[in-house]
């Protein structure tokens, strides 16, 4: 098995101050992070989670947790997402792969579930170049589902339009296999870099826990006025709580 999970699988002109943001990334950061989480030992059994589980439940009724939605396919897939607009799920790509293993299923064969109700997809947008097979690139590996109907009582969450600073406190909930009723999060965690993963692309690193289930969830950054996605999860390393996601600024304004 490789030190790498899947943490969300089927059941079986530039401003100054974007400038600014880009400048906190850090390849060697990056590359270090990389190192840590293709070097753990492939005995490690939990994706996403280290020896001290660091979740806590929180409510799905209380902003910013109120977005955080189940992401379920026809195909078996069931992964976490964040609604980012009145109609439309940012939730990660592979979590949308048909059976198939060679396309993603159509729109109206994913259900998202929130506060109670199922609205099925009508559209649906994802990273060029992403290959559903190999379920890469990793920095491609994320899908924008537009909905049938609005959730009325969820607040969207607004995407991050420039790096995270590195350091910076973090949050991550999800809909996780080993809790499937309750939303649990790590809200103690940091982004621990933004940097390039070699032919994976552009990246942000955490160290927030987050096991199976949690692939699609976001990355969530304090904001002026709550919280932003700073990116959308898809890979964790076995046996610690340490992940990367696809960063929000580079996924289109949905």
């Amino acid at each position: 098995m490789p030190p790498f999970a899947l943490i969300c699988r089927t059941v079986a002109g530039m401003s100054p101050r974007r400038m600014t943001a880009r400048a906190t990334i850090r390849r060697a950061g990056a590359a270090a992070l990389a190192w840590l989480l293709t070097a753990l030992p492939a005995t490690a059994q939990v994706p996403g989670l280290g020896p001290v589980d660091t979740r806590h439940l929180v409510s799905p009724n209380e902003a910013p947790f109120d977005a955080i939605a189940l992401v379920e396919t026809k195909a078996g897939g069931r992964c976490t997402g964040a609604l980012v607009a009145p109609r439309v799920v940012l939730t990660a790509a592979h979590c949308l792969v048909a059976s198939d293993a060679q396309r993603l299923v159509p729109p109206a064969d994913i259900s998202v579930r929130l506060h109670g109700r199922t609205v099925h997809g009508t559209a649906l947008r994802s990273g060029a170049g992403f290959i559903p097979a190999r379920e890469e690139p990793w920095r491609a590996d994320w899908a924008l589902v537009t909905l049938a109907a609005p959730f009325g009582r969820a607040h969207p969450l607004p995407m991050l339009r420039e790096p995270p600073v590195q350091n910076a406190p973090a949050m991550l909930a999800a809909w996780q296999y080993d809790e499937p009723d309750l939303l649990m999060a790590d809200r103690a965690c940091r982004v621990v870099t933004v940097g390039t993963f070699g032919a994976q692309g552009i990246l942000v690193g955490h160290n927030c826990a987050g096991t199976v289930g949690s692939s699609g969830a976001p990355i969530l950054v304090r904001v002026a006025g709550g919280y932003a996605v700073a990116g959308v999860q898809v890979k964790a390393a076995l046996g610690q709580p340490l992940g990367v996601g696809v960063p929000a600024f580079t996924i289109p304004a949905p």
